[in-house]
């Protein structure tokens, strides 16, 4: 048999991952089968499954995919930046600048509809807290830093501060999956920029 390039393995796993998200924005995640990954990227099933042992994998390695990504990303952002108050409006910019089309907002559903599903697993529960608490320390790292340079107030609590900024965004998240009102989630985010910047500046 022809030895198969890494290139090419990589190449099919990404063609796999974009089928499974829109089958997964267009059905849900529960409804989704592998037959209707198999259909929309035209790969048969015995090759999906060489790449992925499940659908829960592949939904896994989607969330991996976009976690790496983020962070990437605001780690190249923010290398350039000394400030603690800069990193977070920085991240309030990325927010805010989202763009947000229909598969946005399929693939904001899906997230809590995983999220929710995991919640009743311990296998999938312990990866997706592993995952929270990767953004949990990421402001936490923030607000310390803030904290050592005498920006933010010495009083705040960084893990608490951390924790209501991510319910916060998620509930932004939740509120447009469900209702799509683009101006209203990228308002809310103006206002949540305000209100915290303003609450942990010393």
């Amino acid at each position: 048999m022809p030895k198969v390039s890494a290139q090419y393995k990589a190449e099919k796993r990404n063609q796999i991952l974009e089928s499974a998200l829109k089958c997964f924005g267009e059905k849900g995640y529960q409804a989704t089968i592998i037959d209707d990954i198999v259909k929309d990227s035209n790969i048969s099933k015995g090759a999906i499954y060489n790449y992925f042992a499940s659908k829960e994998e592949i939904y896994l390695q989607l969330l991996k995919q976009r976690t790496d990504r983020f962070f990437e990303d605001m780690d190249q952002e923010n290398a350039s930046l000394t400030s603690a108050n800069d990193k977070l409006a920085n991240l309030f910019k990325r927010f805010k600048k989202q763009e947000l089309k229909e598969d946005d907002q399929q693939t904001m559903r899906v997230y809590i509809e995983f999220w929710l599903y995991g919640s009743r697993q311990d296998d999938l529960k312990s990866i997706l807290a592993e995952r929270y608490n990767r953004f949990i320390d990421y402001i936490v790292n923030i607000i310390s830093e803030g904290q050592e340079a005498g920006e933010i107030s010495e009083k705040l609590d960084p893990q608490n501060i951390s924790r209501i900024f991510w319910a916060i965004r998620d509930g932004n998240v939740l509120h447009y999956s469900f209702l799509g009102e683009e101006e209203q989630y990228r308002n809310a985010w103006d206002t949540i920029e305000e209100m915290f910047l303003s609450y942990v500046k010393k």
